[in-house]
Order: structure tokens, then sequence, then C-alpha cells
């Protein structure tokens, strides 16, 4: 079971990463996870659930050679762990410290505690830039100029969270 859960995880992270590509899991003989081509948006809802979507708000920033795009939730749908957090770096999920303090701070202000964010972001940045050979699974990297990448993600999702909320237009008469 254990061993299961996370293969499982492996296969939602990415999913999440390819989202025109249908998956289906299967563990048994008997599918636990069927997911149909869809774009980004839909693929997380069927991952992470209509709720993080519901309670999340979209992220768009780009500024140089750095261009983010995603979800972060809004502090209700916020955890007691970071399970939650998926980050991607050109397309690699990450478990990064400059990106997960980035995201701390950006919550600082609306989150307290130990709790941490729902997020679904992805990095795009010049390869150059980034060392993907830091760990031997590839789960963490190493940028060139950690600050920038920081301050970067750190402001994209402030400034996402800071935003008010859009009204939806009333109906004409």
């Amino acid at each position: 079971g254990t061993e299961f859960a996370h293969c499982a995880e492996v296969v939602k992270r990415i999913a999440l990463a390819w989202p025109e590509v249908a998956i289906t899991l299967t563990h048994n003989g008997r599918a636990s996870l069927t997911l149909a081509r869809a774009d980004a948006r839909r693929r997380a809802a069927a991952i992470l659930g209509d709720d993080f979507l519901t309670d999340s708000r979209a992220v768009e920033a780009s500024a140089g050679p750095l261009r983010i795009s995603g979800h972060a939730a809004l502090p209700a749908h916020a955890r007691a762990r970071s399970d939650a957090q998926y980050c991607y770096v050109n397309g690699r999920f990450v478990r990064d410290k400059i990106i997960g303090h980035a995201l701390r701070e950006a919550y600082r202000d609306v989150l307290h505690g130990s709790r941490q964010p729902a997020v679904c972001l992805f990095l795009n940045i010049d390869p150059a830039l980034v060392d993907v050979n830091v760990h031997p699974a590839k789960t963490e990297v190493r940028f060139r100029d950690s600050r920038a990448v920081h301050q970067f993600v750190f402001h994209a999702v402030q400034r996402t969270l800071a935003a008010p909320v859009q009204a939806a237009a009333a109906p004409s008469l």
C-alpha cells in the first residue's frame, strides 16, 4: 500500500506537468486513476480537486528569462503539511528550498503558524541558469541567481494573493 501510494504520487506529479497526455494508473488489475487529455487547469482540478481551483488564484508573471504560471490557493485551502505544493522548473517537479522559502514569505501575512500553502506552479527559466544535477533523484536544483528567482516567485505569488477578487459581471436586463 505504501509503495503504491508513492508510485501514485509520482504519476500525479508527471500528470500535472503533461496535461496533454492521457494517463491511466492501474493497480492489481484495477484502474485507480484515469486522466483524459486536458488543459492545465482541468488537469489540476482532476488531480488536486475542484475545491483547490475554486479556492485559488491564477498566477501569471514574467521578467527577463523567468516566467511563472499556475495556481496559488487562498489561505483557507492551507494544509498542515507541504504535500500540496507542486512546483516545477522547466517541466521538472522539484522540492526546492529557494522556491519553498519564497512561497512561505509570500503567504507570511495571510498564513499563521505552521500552515502550508497549496500551490501548483510552473517556473520556466533559461536552462543555462539552473543546474539540475544537484540531487540523485533530480528533485533539487541550483539556480545561478537564486536571489533573483526567490524575489521573482515571491513577488508573483504575493501580488496574486493581494489582487482584489474580480466580481462576476451583473446580467444585463
